[in-house]
């Protein structure tokens, strides 16, 4: 298996190997670590936002749930990498790491921008290598995975055409990206405001993003095509109702059986390309 080489935070002439889940010095393989801290990036995000995505929405909300399901579909198919190394750009509540440790043949690195995220997480996943960095402000200049995982992370990037170049850059040759962002710019209302999200994204647009930043498309596809009517309808009663912290109460009302019962329906077409929904979905591959 390829050697990923990650730099010293705090030591420029010094370099870590990622090996056996664990970051390993090049001068002293004695010396391993964790966590390696590069930089953080809050963009305005307050201990308020990780209450809300990770108690209060909780990680098992249906459409979450559905989620990591298209994502752990799409690497099985996609990923050809002998390697299978796969880093994860803001795993955050770290939903998707269980999903990951059920594979076979996978090492999986976690990340987000937010410190405090990854500190908590490192305590429950005691196994599991962490890395503490900007995306924007990639401090890496090889390339560090064979598979990257962005679900949910591109909104909240002000930047998002440098983010999905810098992307590129951590992935090896034919690596593969799995992306997830909210869909429709047009629905763009007051709980995408609450969440922190610099937009919404239509396919078109997303697909030329990523085509710019250096990817071939492999599959495009959306989240929510049943419940997509529905959506819509809420989404337009926030335009011109909606009042303050509704992010909540949406997600509690959208957490039900029927909601559940909904996309179960829609996992069985999972092959299928649903032209529209609540969320797109894109697997590409590097250039």
């Amino acid at each position: 298996m390829k050697k990923f080489e990650f730099p010293n935070p705090k030591n420029k002439n010094e370099s870590f190997f990622f090996v056996n889940q664990n970051f390993q010095s090049t001068k002293n393989t004695e010396e391993k670590y964790k966590i390696l801290e590069y930089s953080e990036n809050f963009d305005g995000w307050t201990e308020d936002h990780t209450f809300i995505h990770e108690i209060e929405i909780g990680t098992e909300h249906p459409i979450d749930v559905a989620s990591r399901d298209i994502c752990i579909n799409l690497l099985k198919k996609y990923d050809n990498s002998e390697e299978k190394v796969i880093l994860e750009i803001g795993c955050s509540s770290g939903s998707l790491i269980n999903k990951i440790k059920e594979l076979k043949n996978y090492k999986y690195i976690g990340s987000d921008a937010i410190r405090n995220s990854i500190k908590k997480l490192s305590k429950i996943y005691s196994d599991i290598p962490f890395l503490v960095f900007d995306l924007v402000k990639n401090p890496f200049n090889k390339s560090v995975c064979n598979s990257l995982i962005m679900l949910n992370v591109l909104e909240h990037i002000k930047d998002d055409d440098k983010a999905l170049i810098e992307s590129n850059k951590l992935l090896e040759k034919n690596g593969l990206l799995i992306l997830e962002v909210p869909s429709g710019k047009f629905l763009f209302d007051q709980y995408d405001k609450e969440l922190l999200h610099f937009r919404r994204y239509n396919m078109k647009d997303l697909i030329k993003k990523i085509t710019n930043a250096g990817f071939k498309i492999e599959k495009k596809t959306h989240l929510g095509f049943i419940i997509f009517p529905l959506f819509i309808i809420i989404k337009f009663f926030n335009k011109f109702f909606g009042q303050e912290k509704i992010v909540t109460k949406q997600a509690n009302f959208s957490n039900n059986a029927f909601i559940k019962l909904l996309f179960n329906i829609e996992k069985n077409f999972q092959n299928f390309s649903f032209p529209f929904g609540i969320r797109c979905f894109i697997c590409a591959r590097k250039n």
